[in-house]
């Protein structure tokens, strides 16, 4: 049987949503600007991406407060969700990995995925592939993440990188299940917001422990052009 949205999102429920969309949107845009301090080629792109992600999330939130609220139905802003979060991931996880080789790579591996799942997923009618792409990418972000904390002696901000990566892993699964009472959708969104307060917390810190990018001398005297 078809499940209603109208009766399935409480409008508390829905307001919450936005709460991790926020703290997810805030962590990237940290991380963002700290990859481009440190190779500033990366930094439109990294913030791009950090911003595709949260139209995404914010869409899928408006969604949740529309059908809530006034049970009004838009499908475009739901399903704008994976293909965002799959192109702004992948965007992040190009920045992440210029930053941790200290040089800009080929952005073309990170743009060709994301299109072939959009290919496929066109083709086949269906944001599954996009789904699986969006939680690879994240995943990706998140272990690099964790790898560059490491490196820079963060041993916390690398358990609240891997806590975000198994958040991310665990979670939609779990919020995709049909028929779930309230009490467990309320466990699953706090918990949701949980996660990406940890992301948020752990860029704050890899940002303060990212080198900056060496600033051409300029002899006394001299003016920049």
């Amino acid at each position: 049987m078809a499940i209603d949205p109208c009766t399935e999102y409480g409008l508390a429920l829905a307001i919450e949503d936005f709460v991790p969309v926020l703290l997810a949107g805030a962590g990237l845009v940290v991380l963002a600007n700290a990859l481009g301090k440190a190779i500033p080629a990366v930094r439109v792109g990294a913030l791009l991406g950090g911003l595709v992600v949260t139209a995404g999330g914010l869409g899928k939130a408006v969604w949740k407060l529309l059908v809530a609220g006034p049970c009004v139905e838009i499908p475009f802003l739901e399903q704008m969700l994976f293909p965002c979060l799959a192109i702004g991931f992948s965007a992040i996880a190009w920045a992440l990995a210029s930053v941790y080789v200290g040089k800009v790579v080929s952005w073309a591996p990170f743009a060709l995925v994301p299109f072939v799942g959009a290919c496929i997923s066109g083709a086949a009618r269906n944001l599954t592939p996009m789904l699986a792409i969006a939680a690879l990418s994240a995943v990706a972000v998140g272990a690099m993440a964790s790898a560059l904390a490491v490196r820079h002696g963060d041993q916390l901000g690398r358990w609240l990188f891997i806590f975000y990566l198994v958040g991310t892993l665990v979670l939609p699964p779990l919020a995709a299940r049909p028929n779930q009472t309230e009490a467990l959708q309320w466990i699953e969104q706090l918990t949701n917001s949980g996660v990406q307060l940890c992301f948020l917390i752990g860029a704050l810190r890899l940002s303060r422990r990212l080198p900056h990018a060496e600033r051409p001398s300029v002899p006394e005297g001299a003016s920049l052009p």
